[in-house]
């Protein structure tokens, strides 16, 4: 009996220890502030262990707070907890761990720093923000594969600055009223040798000099943002080659809409172009229109063909009812749209009328770019590797058993 009663009792054994592991995997419970354990942030986070969760009441706190380990802090009612520079100098949250979450504070006072400076980290994640009076209302410093979104990071020197930053999402966010610190330009985002990341459903907007500026930055895509009113330009590629502009709402902005410096195989098209001075001035070798042919509808029948963009001040003609231009823009556009992109729907390269396969319809043809919609596969996870481990366990003390 008891060569059986002893892999029983190691099944038993290992299932407790899952249990109190999976307990440790989900993380503690820290709160600051009114009703918490601990009356600063700093505090909170010396004493999490990584996977816990800081949750902070609301109030007023006044700290410059190092993150060295792998947690989430998050406002208990966002809008109500403020996190003040203690030293405007240095940053309010300095990120220094990989799976970070900063979640729904209000940051201010790093009038020479920034408010959340990830620090040369990984799958850190910034959302729910509402970032002011900061010199970098996020900084993205050798960070890779990070998301910025749903965050208001208005009235800032920059809303979001990446330097050597690459594989991140900056997404339905609100970069506008960026002013410079007093030695260096305002830019709702600043890309400076920062590759294949994602801006999307963003305001770039009222900005003191770019709405976005890429400087040696490659392969990053900007779609669906509304880019308007800045007192210069409104997106500036300078020695940025392959990046991808669709979709874009581009107005107002003073001298330039798009202004493209020595850039090569930039790809500009879908884009709206409305009561923009001097839309843009842009090299000849970027192309201005889809590098394929798509199938669009438009004017209730399905077309074929190359789509370039939409300028308000375009005096040619649609004389087959494509809904494409003739003759070429005076920019270069040799396919443009006689309407805003918002008319052309079910864009995709596929017959979205006769096959499956094809994008679904939009006002908005966002589905031609993979970053619009990003998802996640599930992996085999800690729990699943305990899981495993505890099943090895169990086997080999039943094989054990069987040979004595």
């Amino acid at each position: 009996m008891h060569k059986i009663a002893a892999p029983l009792l190691s099944i038993v054994v290992t299932g407790l220890l899952i249990s109190t592991l999976a307990v440790s995997v989900n993380g503690a419970a820290l709160n600051v502030g009114l009703g918490g354990q601990y009356k600063s942030i700093t505090e909170a986070v010396n004493a999490a262990q990584p996977g816990d969760t800081i949750t902070i009441s609301a109030g007023t706190y006044t700290e410059n707070v190092i993150v060295t380990k792998s947690v989430t802090i998050k406002a208990a009612s966002p809008g109500s907890t403020v996190v003040t520079a203690a030293d405007p100098s240095k940053d309010v949250f300095l990120v220094q761990a990989k799976n970070v979450r900063v979640e729904g504070l209000t940051i201010t006072g790093a009038t020479s720093a920034s408010a959340v400076h990830v620090d040369h980290s990984s799958a850190c994640v910034v959302t729910g923000l509402s970032a002011h009076g900061n010199d970098r209302a996020v900084y993205l410093d050798g960070a890779t594969n990070c998301e910025v979104s749903s965050s208001n990071l208005a009235n800032n020197g920059y809303g979001v600055y990446c330097d050597n930053a690459s594989n991140n999402t900056i997404s339905s966010s609100i970069a506008t009223g960026e002013q410079g610190n007093g030695k260096a330009l305002g830019d709702g985002i600043y890309m400076y040798y920062s590759d294949a990341n994602t801006i999307t459903h963003t305001n770039l907007s009222a900005n003191h000099v770019f709405g976005i500026s890429l400087f040696h930055s490659s392969g990053n895509t900007i779609t669906n943002n509304s880019i308007l009113s800045n007192q210069d330009i409104g997106v500036r590629l300078r020695e940025s080659n392959n990046n991808t502009l669709t979709v874009n709402t581009v107005s107002g902005n003073v001298n330039l809409g798009i202004l493209s410096i020595t850039e090569t195989a930039d790809q500009i098209y879908l884009n709206n172009f409305i009561n923009q001075p001097t839309p843009m001035s842009v090299v000849p070798e970027n192309s201005l229109n889809s590098p394929q042919q798509l199938f669009y509808t438009f004017g209730g029948a399905i077309h074929h063909g190359y789509m370039g963009n939409y300028f308000s001040d375009y005096k040619g003609s649609d004389a087959n009812g494509k809904g494409i231009g003739s003759p070429a823009s005076v920019y270069g556009d040799k396919y443009p749209l006689v309407q805003p992109f918002e008319k052309y729907t079910n864009i995709g390269v596929t017959n979205a009328a006769t096959t499956t396969t094809a994008s679904t319809a939009s006002t908005q043809p966002s589905n031609l770019t993979s970053a619009a919609a990003q998802t996640s596969t599930p992996g085999f996870g800690v729990e699943g590797a305990f899981l495993a481990i505890a099943l090895i366990a169990s086997v080999l003390a039943y094989s054990r058993a069987r040979r004595h």
